[in-house]
């Protein structure tokens, strides 16, 4: 009995043509269906990394809150005054809360916090961070306008802010003081705009979960187990400080204006941007602005030079508070270069090659080894440690800085490549473990952006295993973590060296490597006046061309001040009075040195407890956040219906100019392609699907045409 055969019908041609055609009418307008409804776009449509909420319509989605960002910088003398205006636009239909971590200096001072709604604005209020959050959460359950600002880290904050209507826009003005900086002739301040993806080393914490999973974020990426987002044993806040981020594109994201009056007390020489245009503000001497809305992608440095004659050797500033005085000091070393013979030294180079530092920045790292290379001296020795997922060193052990070592190491460097995750305390087990032979002074050069989410450990750690010797760390990028640049270098009792751009190289390691060279201010003390607090309570060594800054709290605002140290072989002995020129904020910036110096403690093993009370006694007074107090503000006028649903929005960040983002999240990534697919090309797509399925209909038409003539010549037979 021959088989049985199954051709296609004459009605099975038309069902399968007619649903084949509607599948590819489907396939052309599916992502379009529905998303003209109430402001929702289709995927394709959109630009790689706007930030847009998933909605019901299937393939659609919403524009969500947009941040926009005004700075205004005012400099008295020795004290910035800045005021950070975050205007939050609901740009969609539903009511929205949005959530931003943003980078502030890491010594600022914030004291003060206003929500403007419309023509309302509502003054914050400091509260114990515990409370300030159920004050915030409190409100927002009532449907009540609320903002609320928490520390995350000294140099990283959060601005929370709830109950956003559809097309309104809420502003939240932060103010912070913070001292300048001053070396090598030139005054100088940056404001933080972008922030470097935080590495959080350690083992992930069972049952947690990255923050932006709660999300409905369309742009993240997936952090598991690649160091990112995920609260690990070592950072169990990790997700508090791993915002998303948006795939660099031409689209300009989080916009920023910004402007700087500059009122130094003396004539100047030189004011300009180190790293943006400016233009002068022609009604205002010395103010400058940049020009037009930048993107928040990397800092910004102003840097002024006195005119001739006017370089400060001391400047006093003074405030009085509730009857106390206060005061600030920069008071300037004397320029002795010392005849005694320079140490030989033992030197160890780490560089940083980690994910975070593709791109420019491992550039910008190569060079300024190569560099360190040349400074080295035939009586030097030295060593070269690399590090990202582990550590890994050239030498067994340190080498004479001969032309042979020299060139081995000169070649390993240029093969340097970046990739990977950030395992610091590796590389500086490494670099303890070796001591300096007899006669030679220890030096550590460190190079990193210094993307890391587990400071505090890498301080003790770094206190703990320097010994006698001195670190020195070189931040690399567009936004390295200064917090721990310069925290780090303090508790190794050295130097911090920014470097922003790969032209700086040169003039920025010849500095470095000049203050190496030079001879250093050692054994300072401060002779306080009785009753007096002053902070940092043990001055740092001192090198060539750096001040002495010293914030004092004082019982007798008529006391005089001594500074005594070692320079070279002589000592050298330095009376002021402390009485100066009026300055609003000496109090606060006093308030937030003591705050840092209890930090200090907790890192170095105090009474953790103790120490989070007086931190909070005194940031309670000065009204100042930090880790354990937040600035909260609350409409009492409830906005939000009952009946509305509140959407979350993790409003994303900007890589730094120059980072790879395949390089630090990894190529998995949740979020939009590198390019999105245009409505052309759905169009092409298309109408090559529809020719497939005519041909494929074409060949089942001829093979049942040939069944068919199959069967008829077996019936004839």
């Amino acid at each position: 009995m021959p088989s049985r055969i199954f051709y296609p019908s004459r009605f099975s041609y038309g069902l399968d043509l007619r649903f084949i055609l509607l599948a590819v009418v489907f396939m052309s307008s599916a992502g379009w269906v529905g998303a003209q409804e109430d402001n929702l776009l289709r995927l394709d449509d959109v630009r790689s990394g706007e930030l847009l909420f998933r909605s019901d319509t299937p393939d659609a989605f919403r524009p969500a809150t947009q941040l926009s960002t005004d700075v205004t910088i005012d400099v008295s003398g020795m004290v910035a005054h800045v005021s950070v205006v975050q205007t939050f636009e609901n740009t969609g239909t539903d009511w929205a809360e949005a959530v931003y971590v943003f980078p502030l200096p890491e010594d600022a001072a914030v004291n003060s916090l206003k929500m403007r709604v419309g023509e309302r604005i509502i003054e914050g209020e400091i509260q114990e961070r515990e409370a300030a959050k159920a004050t915030y959460e409190t409100a927002k359950a009532a449907g009540q306008h609320t903002s609320l600002v928490e520390q995350e880290r000294p140099n990283m904050f959060t601005t929370s802010v709830a109950n956003i209507a559809p097309g309104e826009s809420v502003e939240i003005a932060i103010a912070y003081l913070e001292t300048l900086h001053y070396e090598g002739g030139q005054f100088s301040l940056r404001f933080p705009m972008a922030i470097t993806p935080r590495y959080s080393p350690g083992q992930p914490l069972l049952g947690e979960t990255p923050v932006l999973e709660s999300s409905q974020l369309k742009v993240a990426y997936e952090p598991a187990a690649s160091g990112w987002a995920v609260a690990t044993t070592e950072v169990p806040d990790a997700p508090r400080i791993s915002p998303p981020y948006r795939r660099p594109d031409e689209k300009l994201h989080n916009p920023v204006t910004l402007r700087a009056t500059i009122d130094a007390g003396f004539p100047l020489k030189k004011l300009e941007s180190t790293y943006h245009e400016v233009e002068a503000v022609p009604t205002e001497p010395n103010s400058v602005k940049l020009v037009g809305p930048v993107p928040a992608e990397r800092d910004f440095e102003l840097v002024w030079t006195p005119d001739v004659g006017a370089q400060p050797g001391a400047a006093v500033f003074t405030e009085t508070l509730d009857g106390e005085p206060y005061a600030l000091i920069m008071l300037m070393p004397p320029s002795v270069v010392s005849k005694a013979p320079a140490l030989p030294r033992d030197v160890t180079l780490i560089i940083d090659t980690s994910g975070s530092m593709e791109g420019m920045s491992i550039g910008q790292a190569r060079k300024s080894l190569l560099l360190a290379l040349e400074r080295l001296r035939p009586t030097d020795r030295f060593n070269i440690i690399e590090f990202n997922d582990t550590a890994r060193q050239l030498f067994t052990s340190s080498q004479a800085a001969n032309p042979r070592y020299l060139d081995q190491a000169k070649r390993y460097v240029r093969r340097l490549s970046a990739g990977g995750g950030t395992e610091m305390a590796s590389a500086l087990d490494l670099a303890f473990a070796t001591h300096a032979p007899e006669g030679y002074l220890r030096q550590i050069v460190f190079v990193t952006d210094g993307s890391v989410g587990n400071e505090a450990a890498l301080f003790n750690l770094i206190e703990r295993g320097l010994g006698n010797g001195r670190l020195f760390t070189v931040g690399i990028g567009a936004a390295p973590n200064s917090y721990f640049m310069r925290k780090a270098a303090e508790f190794g009792r050295g130097t911090y060296t920014y470097i922003g751009d790969v032209a700086e190289v040169g003039e920025k390691m010849t500095a470095l490597f000049a203050k190496l060279e030079s001879p250093v201010l050692t054994g300072l003390n401060l002779d306080l006046p009785p009753g007096a607090e002053a902070y940092p309570a043990t001055v740092p060594d001192l090198y060539a061309g750096e001040p002495v800054v010293v914030s004092l709290k004082l019982q007798d605002a008529n006391a005089e001040l001594k500074l005594q140290g070692v320079v070279g072989e002589q000592n050298w002995t330095r009376d002021l009075s402390l009485q100066g020129a009026n300055s609003e904020g000496v109090g606060n910036l006093w308030a937030r040195a003591k705050i840092e110096s209890l930090h200090d403690e907790e890192i170095r093993g105090g009474d953790v407890e103790v120490l989070r009370d007086r931190i909070v006694q005194v940031a309670l007074r000065h009204s100042l956040v930090t880790a354990y107090t937040s600035l909260v503000a609350v409409d009492k006028t409830p906005a939000r219906p009952a009946n509305e649903s509140l959407n979350n929005e993790d409003i994303p960040q900007n890589l730094p100019l120059g980072g790879d983002f395949d390089a630090i999240f990894g190529a998995q990534t949740v979020g939009y392609p590198n390019t999105a697919t245009s409505a052309p090309m759905n169009l092409l797509i298309s109408l090559l699907t529809f020719a497939l399925v005519l041909l494929l209909l074409a060949r089942r038409s001829a093979l049942g045409l040939l069944v068919r003539a199959q069967r008829l010549k077996r019936v004839r037979l």
